[in-house]
């Protein structure tokens, strides 16, 4: 008997130490893909955006070869890493494909919606690299897909790995801030007041600035550490400032995005209800730095359309008037009120106060407000901003009944504004040609574009990045397109979602949404128990926001995919923790 519990005992022994020798052999490969991903995520957060040799001239063209040769290497090597890892244990492919996420999957049904429509494609030339000066093709777009799944498995992000990020991002606020001035610390061929600081022109630093902005901002508002605090309100400040300044008015849709989404996520706690205000007021500050900063010498604004003579711009508004210096009062006097109210009752850490905020009560009031704002914000854009077109005085004198009219408008001979249908005796909305800077062209002749394609088209698309080499194809279309834009050749919709709705079709656009819908939705789930899920959720829809009126482009699209995989393998581990 004593004989036999011996050889179990030795036997469990074996046993044991065999499985701690695989668990060694399993987290070499593992410690080996984190050192990797690691210098990899050095590269991209601290060097890649200054990179700009030969300055503005063709910086989109640096920009993508420097991170074609820096991630293509990596991914290389990763890739002989994971298959040796599966050649030694088989069973980990199965293993995985159980354990993946919802995320997972749509991003796995966007990687298989690139490559069918990149066979389907007529443009197979130019759908394998994409268009010149953009280079988001199925390379790029398969690269940004295996990024996703390769930060989920072997980086864990941490508020280090964040704050380095934000650090160099905060390098690049500052020049864009100090280039708007007419400051120059580092010297750009082409330089215009168009191009800001190591990014090019205003809407690819609002790109980089979409995803990079609200992620401080964001650790502001949950961070419990008092030096954290201080690191992200410092950084808050000035990326705020430098999105005021930059000159493109998208930036506003982020504010708004971030705003509203962290409102909402203040209703259960006091103290990230002070920390929502205290943005507010951080914002209106960063106005103010702006207006202070016309009046010293040597500072001159270089961009707007008050500097031309025209009416004044949103930035313009906000940096020149008392506008922001009011609501800076009144945020304060209102927080000021708020917590002598708490500390006077003398419930600001109790139960009581919780209870307070996450009633039924406290979540209607902080949805109206929300609502309020994306009502001024949307009656704005479509009212004052035209965004679609109306001709009270148009005569139509259709009578063939089932058919559709165009109608023109005089100032523009030519030009297609409005539709009218005689089945319904009603008109049939366009978005206004000349609104947001001829994005309303670009929209319509995409969804006509769209309309016009076969069945099998209209599932896959025309090829990734592949928008200029159908469009122009079509003859109407591109004479609009010319007679809107001149000689510039439009490479996509300005607009994410139409421009992978042509790109790759009903499936990629599906596919794409449900990735990123379904990551906001979790993320915002479980960031409760990891919050620095909230950063990737929160940029997610600041990015999301931002590229309703804005395009994929090689500084910010490969950042919200590392983003998106260093959330999903926080969500992982607190999963397995759990």
């Amino acid at each position: 008997m004593v004989i036999q519990e011996l050889k179990t005992e030795k036997y469990a022994g074996d046993k044991s130490v065999k499985a701690v020798s695989n668990n060694k052999n399993k987290g070499y490969g593992k410690i080996i893909g984190q050192i990797i991903l690691s210098l990899y995520f050095l590269m991209m957060a601290a060097v890649y955006p200054y990179y700009a040799p030969g300055g503005y001239l063709r910086i989109g063209e640096v920009k993508y070869v420097f991170f074609r040769n820096v991630t293509f290497p990596v991914l290389a090597v990763m890739l002989i890493l994971v298959l040796g890892t599966l050649i030694r244990r088989p069973g980990l492919l199965t293993e995985y494909y159980r354990r993946m996420s919802v995320t997972d999957w749509f991003a796995y049904g966007y990687f298989m919606t690139v490559v069918l429509s990149y066979l389907c494609s007529s443009y197979q030339e130019e759908a394998l690299w994409g268009a010149e000066g953009w280079h988001m093709g199925t390379v790029m777009q398969l690269t940004l897909v295996l990024l996703y799944f390769l930060f989920s498995v072997y980086f864990r992000c941490s508020a280090g790995w964040l704050m380095v990020w934000l650090t160099a991002a905060a390098g690049v606020f500052l020049l864009g801030i100090l280039n708007r001035y007419s400051i120059y610390p580092i010297v750009m061929e082409g330089q215009t007041p168009v191009f800001i600081s190591t990014l090019g022109n205003i809407n690819w630093f609002c790109g980089y600035w979409s995803v990079t902005a609200p992620m401080g901002m964001t650790l502001y508002w949950y961070s419990e550490k008092r030096w954290q605090k201080i690191f992200a309100g410092f950084y808050s400040f000035v990326a705020m400032f430098a999105g005021v300044v930059q000159g493109s008015e998208s930036a506003y849709l982020v504010f708004g995005a971030v705003f509203a989404m962290l409102l909402l996520l203040s209703v259960r706690t006091i103290r990230r209800l002070y920390r929502w205000i205290e943005l507010c007021m951080i914002f209106a500050a960063g106005c103010q730095t702006g207006r202070l900063f016309r009046c010293l010498p040597g500072l001159q604004m270089n961009y707007g359309s008050a500097v031309n003579g025209g009416s004044p711009t949103v930035l313009e508004r906000l940096t020149d008037t008392n506008i922001t210096l009011w609501a800076l009062c009144l945020l304060l006097a209102v927080y000021l009120m708020i917590r002598l109210w708490v500390c006077k009752k003398g419930i600001e850490d109790s139960d009581k106060v919780r209870n307070l905020c996450a009633n039924r009560f406290g979540r209607i009031i902080c949805v109206m407000i929300v609502m309020v704002i994306l009502c001024v914000g949307f009656s704005g854009l479509i009212v004052r901003g035209g965004l679609f077109y109306q001709n009270e005085d148009a005569v139509t004198s259709g009578q063939d009944s089932g058919q559709a009219l165009q109608l023109y408008d005089d100032r523009d001979s030519g030009q297609v504004l409005q539709l009218y249908d005689d089945r319904n005796d009603s008109q049939v909305m366009l978005f206004r040609e000349d609104w947001g800077n001829g994005r309303g062209t670009a929209w319509n002749c995409s969804i006509e574009a769209y309309q016009e394609l076969d069945m099998l088209h209209k599932m896959f698309g025309v090829g990734p990045d592949c928008f200029a080499a159908y469009i122009y194809q079509q003859p109407s279309l591109a004479a609009r397109l010319v007679r809107r834009f001149g000689t510039e050749r439009l490479t996509n919709a300005h607009n994410e979602g139409l421009s992978i709705l042509l790109n790759t079709g009903a499936f990629g656009l599906l596919f794409y949404m449900g990735f990123v819908i379904s990551a906001l939705v979790r993320y915002s789930k479980k960031a409760g128990k990891q919050p620095l899920l909230y950063v990737c959720a929160v940029s997610l829809l600041a990015y999301t926001a931002h590229n309703m009126v804005s395009f994929q482009q090689v500084l910010s699209t490969p950042y919200l995919f590392i983003l998106l995989g260093m959330g999903e393998g926080l969500f992982r581990e607190d999963k397995e923790k759990a």
